[in-house]
């Protein structure tokens, strides 16, 4: 979903460190879907450092959330949606509330639903769902995954 071009690359050396970090001077989104746009802390035994992560896709938010420790965790997290799924006609930024997979009874994905600040739903799917009984599993929720 986000794309680097090597002429954007800064510093190209030191992404032959042993770490292996690159910087960007710009990324490129290829596809006008929801984003999330998420403050990691983590902590060693003397300081706190506090990070922005830009995760494409809720698959891997799911990761990222499963990873969560007593030295690593997320502090905020937002939503970003363009245009056509927050009719706005523009791209939002807003705080994220949960995430869910929409699945159908025999548990296969269909799509997603996202509840931010101000009780706001949208839904993502490939197809029209189907009429029938639905069961959301929860990827995310700020109420149990974000401090209080």
């Amino acid at each position: 979903m986000f794309k680097t071009n090597r002429n954007a690359e800064l510093f190209p050396r030191l992404s032959h460190s042993p770490d292996g970090v690159q910087f960007w001077s710009f990324i490129e989104q290829d596809m006008a879907c929801p984003w999330f746009y998420l403050q990691m802390v983590e902590e060693d035994n003397r300081e706190a450092f506090r990070s922005m992560l830009m995760v494409p896709t809720p698959a891997l938010l799911e990761q990222i959330v499963a990873a969560v420790n007593d030295y690593a965790w997320l502090e905020k997290a937002q939503l970003v949606t363009p245009a056509h799924i927050n009719k706005t006609g523009r791209w939002l930024m807003e705080p994220l509330l949960e995430v869910a997979a929409i699945r159908n009874k025999q548990g296969q994905e269909l799509g997603y639903e996202y509840l931010v600040e101000g009780g706001r739903t949208y839904s993502v799917s490939a197809d029209q769902l189907p009429d029938g009984q639905l069961n959301n599993h929860t990827i995310f929720s700020a109420a149990l995954h974000l401090p209080k």
